[in-house]
């Protein structure tokens, strides 16, 4: 008793303590429903409270308040204690349209306002409603969906009656990589005056190649309770949802030789260590570069190109990538970093730096842009450090020879021992050429390994070495490293065809811009390659499987 009412105490201390006010912020589970969809509000003050609750008054205007309730919470995660209290609130929308959940305050805090999409409730939904379970699931965008790009896949499972043992079937996609988003969601729905529970599954979707896409028909199973029979076993009932077609569209001819990046946008920014009006000559500047994709995981942007610029040298470090999920799907994030290091003082020009991106809501090519920049460096020369070679071994002082006499018996003897071991030999010689053995001597031609060649490979990463990272790369692919090879691959063009992997087509198509494109790019980093070569096992198709070019026909 004594413990409760210290406890009780402290949080009345806590609550009213001025300089301890905390936090005040607003979430919900969903920002896109159908009307009469429910949508859960979590409101959350990052202290105790024990009697007071925020004003729910403003959001009567757009939602009824079906439910409400709060929850005090003590957590320690990783040695960190967190306390908070927390109130759900289930919420109906009155009308379709934008509606906004306003901000609301308590405690001197405001949360922020959030928008909700509220959508009328599809047709083919109130077309099933005399069905016990029943799927609906619909695709965005719905059309101009091409290879490469994100597609959202929202799968609903209704039901009306109470069941158990549910189960829905693994989504799987032939020639696309298919990514969850979120976990499996279950709430109610009132449509027409009848009560349903909605199990509501979402997946991002990226067509590897061109043509037709099928997304399979998904099963649901379960087993239907008997209310009125409690030694029932039930029923058990399977519903199949209709399989969708859509077609992929291929690269477009117009867009340019570089990686290919369908996005809703695309932004670029960069970032130098020190102010370009106060570089040295001969000291490093590091250059942060970050690609922000709307549309696009991290891990499939390539690696900005820097141009050549004389007097102007490059060492790229580590690149790195991040995602954040939204309702929309997913946001990739991609950072580059290069040391830069001017060799002599003076003025130098970074030009512009276009990135070209193809923008899939309004259908076509834009380029994010890294504005010029003029470097002011200080100084006169850098005369940078030269890397220290291994000072050649000095050359080892050769004994002089000690002149042997030799008696004339052994000499004798000796010479009788180099007859017998040569009439050795040739019988030898003889013996193995009559049964067509391979004679001593003879020189073998003996391929390099499938190891030496992935050494070779890692090597030529590791010193950032572009051609030999080519050549490489090619002997060891058609040593079977990537699978078995039916006829040799000559090109990282002809590679690129043969994968369906868009991450590890962006690097090759980066090496091959390095090697190859008009625009000089001296940030390609080896690193990447490897790094990304060794996370997975990609494994080649055959000519016929593969539809999409490392760069558009025509």
């Amino acid at each position: 008793m004594v413990i409760r009412l210290f406890t009780l105490v402290l949080l009345s201390w806590l609550t009213a303590h001025p300089a301890l006010a905390a936090s005040f912020s607003a979430s919900v589970d969903r920002t896109r429903i159908s009307e009469q969809e429910t949508l859960t509000l979590s409101l959350r003050y990052e202290a105790q409270v024990l009697f007071q609750k925020p004003d729910f008054q403003p959001l009567e205007r757009d939602f009824r308040i079906l439910n409400e309730q709060r929850a005090q919470r003590w957590v320690v995660s990783n040695g960190q204690r967190e306390s908070y209290t927390e109130w759900l609130l289930t919420l109906l929308p009155l009308r379709t349209g934008e509606l906004t959940i306003p901000a609301l305050s308590f405690d001197g805090q405001t949360t922020a306002a959030i928008q909700v999409q509220v959508s009328p409730t599809p047709a083919s939904v109130k077309q099933q409603l005399q069905e016990d379970f029943f799927f609906v699931t619909s695709v965005t965008p719905p059309d101009s969906l091409y290879v490469q790009s994100q597609l959202l896949y929202t799968e609903k499972l209704y039901y009306r009656f109470e069941h158990d043992n549910a189960a829905l079937s693994e989504l799987k996609v032939t020639d696309a990589r298919v990514q969850p988003l979120g976990d499996v969601r279950q709430y109610t729905t009132v449509i027409d005056g009848k009560r349903l529970g909605v199990y509501e599954r979402r997946f991002l979707i990226f067509p590897a190649v061109s043509g037709e896409l099928v997304i399979p028909g998904q099963r649901f199973t379960a087993r239907m309770l008997n209310a009125y029979d409690r030694w029932s076993r039930g029923q058990q009932v399977s519903v199949v949802s209709k399989p969708l077609r859509l077609n992929v569209k291929p690269i477009p001819a117009e867009y340019p030789a570089a990686p290919w990046l369908p996005v809703r946008n695309l932004q670029a920014e960069d970032f130098y260590s020190t102010d370009p009006a106060s570089w040295v000559a001969g000291e490093a500047v590091v250059h942060s570069l970050t690609l922000q994709a709307d549309g696009l995981p991290g891990a499939q942007l390539p690696a900005i190109a820097l141009p050549e610029i004389p007097g102007l040298r490059y060492y790229p470090d580590k690149n790195s990538s991040d995602d954040q999920m939204t309702e929309q799907g997913v946001v990739g994030q991609a950072s580059q970093t290069v040391a830069m290091v001017a060799m002599q003082g003076g003025e130098l020009v970074m030009p512009e730096i276009r990135i070209p991106w193809w923008n899939t809501e309004l259908d076509r090519l834009e380029y994010a842009v890294l504005p010029a920049r003029t470097l002011q460096i200080k100084g006169s020369s850098a005369a940078p450090a030269a890397a220290a070679r291994p000072a050649s071994p000095a050359p080892t002082a050769s004994m002089p020879a000690t002149a042997t006499e030799i008696p004339a018996a052994a000499a004798w003897l000796l010479g009788l021992g180099v007859a017998l071991l040569l009439s050795l030999g040739l019988n030898l010689w003889q013996w193995r050429r009559a049964r067509g053995l391979p004679l001593p001597g003879t020189p073998k031609t003996l391929a390099p390994s499938r190891n030496a060649q992935w050494n070779a490979l890692n090597q030529a990463c590791n010193s950032n070495q572009p051609a030999a990272i080519r050549t490489a790369l090619l002997a060891w692919v058609n040593a079977g490293g990537m699978g078995p090879v039916a006829t040799p691959i000559h090109s990282l063009g002809e590679l690129c065809r043969r994968l369906n992997d868009p991450r590890l087509q962006n690097e090759l198509a980066a090496l091959d811009a390095h090697l190859f494109s008009s625009q000089p790019n001296s940030a390609f980093n080896g690193q990447n390659l490897k790094t990304l070569l060794k996370s997975g096992q990609f494994r080649l198709q055959s000519v016929s499987e593969r539809s999409v070019g490392l760069y558009p026909s025509g």
